[in-house]
């Protein structure tokens, strides 16, 4: 894996987050309960999710950082092996399917730790900071399909 990015501002990004589901409370409890410490953040709301694979992903992140470009929130899951990718809302309705690769959106969810937070095997990489910026889906793809390229040759 590569290093994690600098924690985030947990505040502002945790209720970011949080402001997802009305009241924002119920995630931020979820977060509070030492027994658990995730929560299920609603997708379709403000973002949706693309899910790859942990290799397809790292290599893409790599790729997204090395170009400077703005990359959005990326959570790292060791029980799935997934890097997940927070995008716009509606990628899910528009993604074409792509080895290693799924995308969630409305009626979804993204389980999640506090920012800056490692729970149950989740991390965020890059943890949200309250700004709203998300990665860029197609920017996102096409660094996927050039990983899922060298993956195959």
């Amino acid at each position: 894996m590569s290093a994690p990015a600098p924690p985030g501002r947990g505040g502002a990004g945790a209720m970011w987050l949080a402001s997802v589901m009305e009241p924002p409370s119920i995630i931020l409890a979820a977060w509070a309960d030492s027994a658990y410490a995730l929560a299920e953040v609603p997708l379709g709301v403000r973002f949706d999710v693309v899910r790859a694979t942990e290799c397809l992903g790292v290599r893409a992140l790599d790729a997204l950082a090395n170009a400077s470009v703005s990359l959005g929130p990326v959570l790292y899951c060791r029980p799935r092996q997934t890097v997940e990718f927070l995008v716009p809302v509606g990628t899910a309705a528009t993604w074409e399917p792509l080895g290693g690769t799924v995308c969630a959106g409305r009626g979804g969810a993204l389980l999640c730790p506090a920012p800056g937070g490692t729970r149950r095997g989740r991390t965020w990489l890059y943890p949200p900071v309250g700004d709203g910026v998300l990665t860029d889906a197609e920017l996102l793809r096409a660094h996927l399909l050039r990983a899922y390229a060298r993956g195959r040759s």
